[in-house]
């Protein structure tokens, strides 16, 4: 009788397993053929960065599928840390692209907003039954997750920022993910490191906004040890690189000409 109970519970966690994985495995296959349709390497304004192209995804259906596929993940499956920032770095890229295609064509997506209500800050859609903002996901989910490396992994449609990744992120992949993504930004000429000169440079300005994340691993200055350049003398961080805000796709100039006749008006999800 204890092995008959036994074998019926495993059987019905063996499903409930299952079915969380079915549920996450729709999300990320979705959103990596949005990825493989829509997004491409590219330059901009002497920036690399895997551009997206929005004029043509903002038509696909399958978008608004991946946008109900994250309203209606269960929170409970997200049951340890891994599971966590793997699938709200992917909600975050995922609601970042959508702003910016509900609303092109746009230059900035940072445009969108004012001083008094910054777009971080508008209603990006939901994830998980939760009305959500790119500032949530950020501030109060992510960075309390204490994983200072998703700073290189979270992309905000604009061209200073890490690169969109080209495929999700999954929690049995995050730390090799994680690395990747490191050192790919840590290396972009003009985007993670400048050096000025000898001993001497510039990081990027996210390493001046999230200063206090980097502390667990003794700093920002220790933390960028490994991706420094060999020196005769110690480096000084002498600065911040200047952000480029343009968003992470082309605008042809019909599109240029349309932004500077309409209103800065903004489409919010609810």
């Amino acid at each position: 009788m204890k092995y008959l109970y036994f074998l019926v519970l495993t059987l019905s966690l063996s499903s409930v397993s299952l079915a969380q994985n079915d549920s996450l495995s729709q999300l990320n296959n979705l959103y990596q053929s949005l990825l493989n349709d829509y997004v491409s390497p590219d330059t901009k304004n002497g920036l690399p960065a895997n551009m997206v192209d929005y004029a043509e995804i903002r038509k696909d259906e399958r978008l608004n599928e991946l946008m109900l596929l994250l309203q209606d993940y269960p929170r409970k499956n997200l049951d340890t840390p891994k599971k966590e920032i793997a699938f709200y770095l992917n909600a975050y890229n995922i609601l970042s692209i959508t702003k910016v295609a509900d609303n092109w064509p746009v230059k900035r997506l940072k445009a969108l907003g004012n001083f008094f209500k910054p777009v971080w800050t508008h209603p990006a859609g939901k994830v998980c039954g939760e009305k959500m903002t790119l500032r949530i996901l950020e501030r109060d989910i992510l960075r309390k997750l204490g994983e200072p490396r998703i700073h290189f992994a979270l992309n905000c449609a604009s061209m200073s920022c890490p690169n969109l990744r080209l495929e999700p992120y999954e929690a049995d992949k995050l730390e090799q993910q994680l690395v990747d993504q490191t050192i790919t930004f840590m290396a972009q000429k003009g985007k993670g490191i400048l050096v000025q000169k000898e001993g001497q440079l510039k990081l990027s300005k996210i390493f001046e906004w999230f200063a206090e994340d980097f502390e667990l691993q003794g700093g920002v200055t220790k933390f960028i040890q490994p991706y420094l350049p060999s020196s005769d003398k110690p480096w000084e961080i002498v600065g911040y690189l200047n952000y480029d805000w343009d968003v992470t796709g082309h605008l042809t100039s019909v599109e240029e000409r349309t932004i500077k006749r309409r209103r800065n008006s903004t489409i919010f999800r609810h």
